[in-house]
């Protein structure tokens, strides 16, 4: 087996991610003494709440949970084997050390000893066997969740003693580490055994787990959370004893008002003005930090309805119509960047620098669509279909996120023609409706362009892969593109696996199965008074949420390290 390295493939390149993160970051948070300070030689003072905007993500179980954010908040409660620090390098959580066999085929887990689920039984190497059963082969299989990504690759799970946990998969899988051991929630098996539909389960039990922080209350159709420290987690109570999320449609005035200690914004609707910020000039009590987008509004094609969505041509055709240097300074106020037609974020250590840009450009894009029959055959300016029907495709978007994205796409297309219809939903129906296909064409918000490369071009694009989430590409058919996405997954060596992952971002930036439209970029602003030890995680918490909220620093204190606290 090959020992645990110091800094694993996965970690090798979010430490390299980290550089180009740190090297924009604009933060004053390095104040040692201050609240939460991360200097060597403080030690971080108990931070006795701390306030953050909430939102409606759902219910904070394992299976009941929406979104990244949603995902974020049930991992206060709930932990996994491994985990991040703020440079994006793995570190210990619940398993003290792993290794791999040569083949990667096999890996090992050591568990940390005296770990204690919240009702004061011993988290064990049953609990963690169950949890991976539950999510493979159990009811968990079908949820769809996003902490269940790639456990597929899981053949078996067996315990070796009774500290040790063997996972045995169908194939090597390069993101195990980050994807797997690092993203899937450990449930008690004492809760879920009997458990068959995961979704619908609630109240106390449901919200068990093992994490530092224990459910107060939720009231998930709101959004407001209540988190307390878990007094006998295995390191030691946290320093920020208590998280209080609640509803802020303004997060800016928000934290003016003190109404929360810290506001994020990296979604497109929430890029505050210049002027706004003038308020928090005060270095000494307001800290900033901002990092490259991870979150992209991406426009979708689904290509299980036949043509033209299946067509090379006229997704190009709508690439080249769509102005996206135009919607990151009318949509983001200029914070931000257009998405690359690769899929991955600009400032992943893997992003491939030659791919088409597709600037705008009107009469490119007039040119393809007459090249494959869609033309405006009546003279009324707008295209039909080559057997003479109306050509007006529909637009899904969520009310979620911007509408003014959802207005300027329109306004793009109908300048070449191509009339489509918008149609607006909650953010719970448009996630519903894209999950099932139910759409032609869709503007749609997520994350993890910034985390494991496996995420956004192989789970998100293959059709091998079968689609269970809202973010999932539907149709994509590219033999080539599928044989390269399949063999990057298995590549251990990081530096082969980046020349197979920069070919398939050719590849897709050619077939334009899907158009990231543009990642905000993302800005933190925090009362330095209340907690300081903020940081945005490289590639994301998760692999996919690319908020501040790394519960690592709320337990530490620290950016870095895993000091026991004293009871």
């Amino acid at each position: 087996m090959h020992r645990m390295r110091a800094l694993t493939t996965t970690g090798l390149r979010l430490a390299v991610a980290a550089v180009v993160l740190l090297a924009a970051c604009g933060g004053d948070n390095d104040d040692a003494g201050a609240p939460g300070a991360t200097g060597e030689n403080s030690s971080p003072a108990v931070v006795e709440r701390l306030r953050l905007r909430g939102g409606p993500f759902g219910y904070p179980s394992p299976f009941g949970y929406v979104r990244g954010p949603g995902l974020v908040y049930t991992g206060y409660a709930f932990d996994t084997l491994i985990w991040k620090d703020s440079t994006g390098k793995l570190i210990p959580w619940l398993a003290t050390e792993w290794s791999h066999s040569p083949d990667g085929k096999e890996w090992r887990f050591t568990l940390r000893d005296g770990v204690k689920w919240h009702d004061g039984r011993p988290l064990t190497v049953d609990d963690v066997v169950f949890t991976f059963q539950y999510l493979t082969k159990g009811p968990g299989r079908q949820t769809g969740v996003i902490h269940t990504q790639g456990v597929d690759v899981i053949a078996e799970v067996v315990p070796e003693g009774t500290n040790q946990v063997i996972f045995r998969l169908q194939r090597p899988y390069a993101a195990f580490e980050e994807s797997i051991a690092g993203r899937a929630l450990i449930i008690p098996k004492h809760v879920w055994a009997d458990v068959t539909d995961p979704a619908k389960l609630r109240g106390p039990q449901a919200l068990l787990g093992s994490g530092p922080y224990k459910v107060e209350s939720t009231d998930e159709a709101i959004g407001r959370y209540l988190f307390t420290a878990n007094q006998d987690h295995f390191l030691g109570p946290p320093t920020v004893r208590r998280l209080e999320l609640s509803p802020a449609p303004d997060p800016l005035r928000a934290l003016e008002r003190g109404e929360v200690d810290a506001s994020a914004f990296f979604l497109e609707e929430q890029g505050p003005p210049d002027q706004a910020l003038a308020a928090f000039a005060d270095r000494a009590r307001w800290g900033r930090i901002e990092g490259p987008g991870e979150w992209t509004r991406a426009l979708h094609f689904n290509m299980t309805k036949g043509f033209p969505y299946d067509n090379k041509g006229f997704r190009q055709a709508v690439a080249y119509a769509v102005d996206r240097k135009d919607l990151v300074d009318r949509i983001l106020l200029g914070r931000g960047q257009p998405g690359s037609a690769g899929i991955l974020a600009p400032s992943h250590p893997f992003a491939a620098k030659d791919l088409p840009t597709y600037e705008r450009d009107v009469e490119k894009a007039k040119s393809l669509l007459d090249q494959i029959g869609i033309r405006d055959g009546n003279g009324d300016g707008k295209r039909d279909l080559p057997d003479g029907k109306p050509f007006s495709p529909e637009l899904l978007t969520s009310s979620q996120f911007s509408p003014k994205t959802p207005e300027l796409v329109k306004e793009y297309l109908r300048a070449v023609g191509v009339d489509v219809r918008i149609t607006s939903l909650d953010g719970a129906a448009a996630d519903e409706a894209t999950t099932r296909g139910a759409y032609e064409l869709a503007v749609i918000g997520y994350g993890g362009l910034g985390g494991d490369a496996d995420f956004p071009l192989r789970i998100r694009l293959s059709s091998r892969v079968p689609a269970r989430s809202f973010f999932n590409v539907l149709g994509y058919q590219n033999p080539q593109y599928e044989d390269l996405a399949a063999r990057q997954a298995a590549l251990l060596d990081t530096e082969q696996r980046k020349n197979v992952v920069q070919e398939i971002q050719r590849i897709v930036a050619d077939d334009v199965p899907s158009l990231p439209l543009y990642l905000p970029t993302r800005l933190l602003i925090f009362d330095k008074r209340i907690f300081d030890a903020w940081y945005f995680t490289p590639g994301g918490v998760w692999g996919a949420y690319p908020g501040p909220e790394n519960k690592q620093a709320f337990v530490t204190g620290r950016t870095t390290g895993l000091e026991r606290r004293p009871r």
